[in-house]
């Protein structure tokens, strides 16, 4: 289970078989039953026609209900402390060096930092950006210490050190995040850097030094904006989630001439994104990193607790380096289930025998497989609907940057199945790490030589996992009866044209359910 810990028990259901790498066993957990998976799909089925709205198309605006968090009177005096963004982004940077330092110096056998950082923080970030948004850009370590480094004081973001150079023009965009995103998939499961707690640190120490090296060449943080893939990923997910930054008046913002919140002033560096407040609509470049909130002059930011998917329900506006992440995410989030399933090493075996190829070339082989198929299949969804429309003027292009945005529900939600599975089964590994977090023979809370199972039974983590899918393609759907009332003029072409993308969002949640239906060989989370 974890690869830290070797005295994990097993649990009912479940078997070990050997690890091909010859680092001991892979814990592999049975899938969820027959009759639960062809329940889960007739399900999709049905939910896929319940939820569409026949009805003539509503433009939502700001019509929604929503709270702001900053009425609260002691939490906003303490978001407009000075230290505020230090006091959030303390405890990350410490554990930030911690996982660093440990994995360079503590034991490459017994050690806490891949747990630390696969099982937990990169496996909960998906849950947490559901319920918060971008709440860990607010609390995240790597832009705490380039902050640190560049400004040099613990209460302002001002910088004093290194330049303003504008961020390249041909990168402003999603793509090079995209990218990063990509080789870390490609690293995290083709060399198996979450068994490792020196490739881990090595990871950790690499992202923190483009943040820093960002920082002090580009203005502001261009590297939060275009190149993290953390913060890109969180953001297009955080088009779904309850919690947005917003003008609590866009014509006060308009009328103000000092625009501060946007340039910054003596004490703050302004939106370190770029973030005008009157026209910010949607919650993906923003990092609540509050500087609005403590350098407006007129008290008019909120942040407000809202209805679940509102920005993707307002969508409008669509962008080609955004589609292409929609569904690269699905894609890459379904290859790490894929390749946890004991008919992948099966398959990687006859690549070797019958063509020779080599781990490494059979694995990125599939994997830009894994990553083309579902860019081909919703290109050939759009161009479905542009024949059946047989509209001259809407090409296959915008409808497939328009129906992509239906898709981030989907990902979301078969994310968060698959995390879940790898969270309630293994995040009872850290317990005994606590006492022996450097594998230096310690015992400090006298849990080092003890093991547990894991936090929920297996049938509560398949209707937990099964539940999760069916949500993500009720919001799905949704989102596509909205998006496609935006692209197809009248009644009858909206009808025909969603036609094409709900049979393929059936399709693709039904393989979810497949997947989750596999025997998975327990490593570590995506």
């Amino acid at each position: 289970m974890s690869n830290s810990h070797k005295g994990s028990q097993h649990h009912e259901g479940s078997h070990s078989l050997p690890d091909p790498n010859g680092t001991g066993e892979i814990h592999t957990m049975e899938g969820i039953s027959t009759s639960m998976a062809i329940f889960g799909i007739i399900m999709i089925i049905l939910v896929s026609h319940f939820f569409l709205d026949f009805k003539k198309k509503k433009n939502l605006n700001n019509n929604y209900w929503k709270f702001n968090i900053l009425k609260i009177k002691w939490l906003k005096s303490l978001i407009n402390k000075s230290y505020f963004p230090l006091l959030l982004q303390s405890i990350p940077m410490v554990m930030l060096l911690f996982i660093i330092g440990s994995g360079f110096w503590g034991s490459q056998r017994v050690n806490i930092g891949p747990v630390l950082t696969w099982t937990w923080w990169w496996v909960l970030l998906i849950f947490f950006i559901l319920g918060f948004g971008k709440v860990f850009c607010s609390i995240c370590p790597w832009e705490g210490i380039s902050s640190l480094l560049s400004s040099l004081t613990l209460n302002s973001r001002i910088k004093k050190i290194g330049y303003e150079k504008p961020w390249p023009k041909w990168a402003r965009n999603v793509y090079p995040a995209l990218i990063l995103f990509i080789l870390l998939t490609w690293f995290e499961l083709g060399n198996d850097i979450t068994r490792s707690p020196k490739m881990t640190a090595l990871m950790a120490l690499v992202m923190l030094l483009m943040a820093i090296a960002s920082t002090i060449v580009f203005e502001k943080r261009a590297f939060c904006r275009y190149a993290c893939l953390v913060g890109r990923v969180s953001g297009l997910y955080a088009l779904f989630s309850p919690v947005e930054l917003r003008a609590v008046d866009s014509d006060t913002c308009l009328k103000c001439t000092e625009q501060e919140c946007y340039k910054g002033n003596e004490t703050s560096v302004g939106c370190p994104t770029n973030l005008f407040t009157a026209s910010l609509k949607e919650n993906t470049y923003c990092t609540l990193c509050t500087e609005c909130v403590r350098s407006c002059p007129h008290d008019n930011i909120a942040i407000n607790l809202r209805p679940m998917a509102t920005d993707l329900l307002k969508k409008y506006k669509f962008r080609w380096d955004e589609s292409i992440l929609a569904i690269v995410l699905l894609a890459m989030t379904s290859f790490h289930g894929i390749t946890m399933t004991p008919s992948w090493n099966k398959f990687i075996d006859y690549l070797k025998v019958e063509y020779q190829f080599t781990f490494q070339t059979s694995f990125t082989f599939l994997m830009i497989i894994m990553t083309l198929a579902p860019i081909l299949l919703f290109w050939l969804t759009a161009f479905l609907s542009k024949i059946i429309i047989k509209d001259e003027v809407l090409t296959t292009g915008k409808i497939f940057k328009a129906f992509s945005y239906a898709i981030i529900p989907v990902a979301l939600f078969y994310h968060l199945a698959h995390n879940g599975m790898h969270f309630f089964m293994e995040a009872q590994n850290i317990i005994p790490l606590l006492s022996d977090p450097l594998g230096f023979g310690w015992d400090l809370f006298g849990t080092a030589r003890k093991s547990y199972g894991s936090l929920l039974s297996l049938p509560t983590i398949w209707w937990i996992q099964l539940f999760l899918l069916i949500v993500g393609h009720v919001y799905g759907v949704i989102i596509a009866d909205k998006i496609s009332k935006q692209l197809f003029m009248n009644q009858k072409n909206y009808l025909k044209g969603l036609i094409p993308l709900i049979v393929t969002m059936i399709f693709y949640s039904a393989f979810s359910v497949w997947l989750i239906a596999q025997p998975m060989e327990m490593r570590t989370g995506m």
